[in-house]
């Protein structure tokens, strides 16, 4: 698969996750796409996140060690794009 057909393949996978995600949470959202930033746009709060994660290596039936992606320097990263979680999935995916 090349990269930018495995980009986009993840990318959407991590979109049709969170839209399950969100389903039932009433949010007034038109359209998700790469550029939705969690926490700004999505309103999801830290336990979101994690059922992000956990979500996402239920259907990839992998783990991908999320901490690199959430933890800079010993902080909480403040917010990320759909992208950014597509990206980091295909780095892992791709070593």
């Amino acid at each position: 698969m090349s990269n930018s057909l495995m980009r986009d393949s993840v990318e959407h996978t991590v979109i049709a996750v969170v839209e399950d995600l969100i389903q039932d949470w009433g949010l007034d959202i038109d359209e998700i796409d790469g550029r939705a930033k969690l926490v700004a746009d999505l309103q999801f709060a830290s336990v979101d996140i994690i059922q992000l994660c956990v979500a996402l290596e239920q259907a990839y039936e992998r783990k991908f060690g999320f901490q690199d992606l959430l933890m800079k320097d010993g902080s909480y990263v403040g917010d990320l794009s759909l992208a950014q979680f597509a990206h980091f999935i295909e780095s892992k995916l791709t070593t």
